[in-house]
């Protein structure tokens, strides 16, 4: 078992007596500004209350267990989570398991710190969980947002998971999964599942082209004229359609009046008001 020590307590002293000294009689905005390189400086020195190590080997000869344990239990005593233990774990292969075993938790703050350590640490091993918790999960929107971009940063490993279940989800489900599919390499699949997407979901034109316009296929560019002419489009729609088609390769230049669009408008009055102050 790992000793809890303080770090960030140890290191407010050792900063404490730096500034008292003030050797360099720096100001007290130049000590400010000093703090990362200080903190670095104090990541080097020798504590007899970290038995003798500095606060960046003190954590070394644990195993990834035993770090992931001791992330937990401080966490659980509401306990100070040194950087340095966060940097361990990092390096340490082993914690990867347990640290997927974390995400199980029902504590959000053991849950959020083992994403963020599974994302420094490239984690493919976690995929199936960032899908479950980003689609799936009821906890904190903090932690579904972040399993999400993890998700999104591990598309290419979570694209199988996706296919398999993107024809059984709900339409926020299915607008995530399209959004992690449209940043993976070029699949007949995904071409076929994003196509299929912007076709069924003519209410949300926008953001699924825009889904279109990342994944660069130029054979999406029928079933964008097709939406781009559809009557009783508003402004905002238009002009994403039209990005997407221009992005995509394609030229727009039908002349539409959008003289009664809200939107239109607002926008329209904002550059008069930006030409006349200039």
């Amino acid at each position: 078992m790992i000793k809890f020590v303080d770090i960030d307590a140890l290191f407010g002293q050792y900063m404490k007596e730096r500034v008292t000294k003030n050797e360099e009689n720096l100001s007290y905005e130049e000590w400010e500004n000093k703090i990362p390189a200080l903190y670095e400086e104090f990541g080097k020195q020798h504590f007899k209350e970290l038995d003798g190590k500095t606060p960046e080997t003190y954590y070394a000869a644990a195993s990834g267990k035993e770090l992931a344990d001791a992330l937990g239990s401080q966490i659980e005593n509401g306990q100070s989570v040194s950087e340095y233990l966060c940097a361990a774990i990092v390096h340490k292969p082993d914690a990867e398991k347990p640290l997927i075993a974390m995400l199980d938790s029902d504590n959000e703050e053991k849950t959020m710190y083992a994403l963020n350590l599974l994302g420094e640490m490239g984690s493919k091993e976690a995929v199936s969980k960032y899908v479950e918790l980003a689609a799936y999960g009821e906890g904190d929107e903090h932690i579904r947002e972040l399993a999400a971009e993890l998700l999104i940063d591990q598309c290419e490993a979570g694209k199988e998971i996706i296919f398999r279940q993107i024809h059984d989800v709900d339409d926020e489900t299915k607008a995530l999964f399209c959004d992690v599919l449209s940043r993976c390499a070029k699949d007949e699949r995904i071409y076929e599942v994003l196509q299929d997407a912007f076709l069924t979901h003519p209410a949300q034109a926008t953001l699924y082209s825009s889904y279109l316009a990342r994944y660069g296929d130029e054979r999406f560019l029928p079933v964008l004229y097709e939406a781009i002419e559809r009557p009783g489009i508003d402004y905002g729609e238009f002009r994403e359609l039209k990005f997407a088609i221009e992005t995509l390769g394609g030229e727009y230049e039908n002349e539409r009046d959008f003289s009664e669009d809200k939107v239109y408008r607002k926008l329209k009055n904002e550059n008069n008001a930006r030409k006349q102050k200039k």
